[in-house]
């Protein structure tokens, strides 16, 4: 058992991911807090900016160049960069990315 970097509680090594918005490793309740937080921001956000007047910019259209990868030793899913192929190691368990 080890104890969350967040909230202290005590859970099993293998239940516990790394947070890179955080920088810690947490557990999955922590996560699941986090999720949820992030819906409520969105939904309170997307409120506000119904009320707000329509202003109009020029749209500058990003095409994403990441791919979604799931690390096969340890089995956390992480996105690559297409362009770059970085990260070269799995961000959780530092195992190198042979493919994606």
């Amino acid at each position: 058992m080890v104890p969350c970097k967040k909230c202290g509680n005590k859970f099993p090594s293998y239940s516990l991911k790394l947070d890179l918005d955080e920088k810690m490793v947490i557990c999955p309740e922590c996560i699941k807090n986090k999720k949820l937080h992030t819906e409520i921001q969105e939904e309170v956000f997307h409120k506000q900016a119904l009320k707000a007047p329509v202003i109009n910019k020029p749209v500058i259209e990003q095409k994403s160049n990441k791919i979604a990868h799931k690390c096969t030793s340890c089995g956390y899913k992480f996105k690559i960069d297409s362009e770059t192929g970085k990260p070269k190691n799995c961000p959780y368990c530092n195992a190198r990315v042979m493919g994606y």
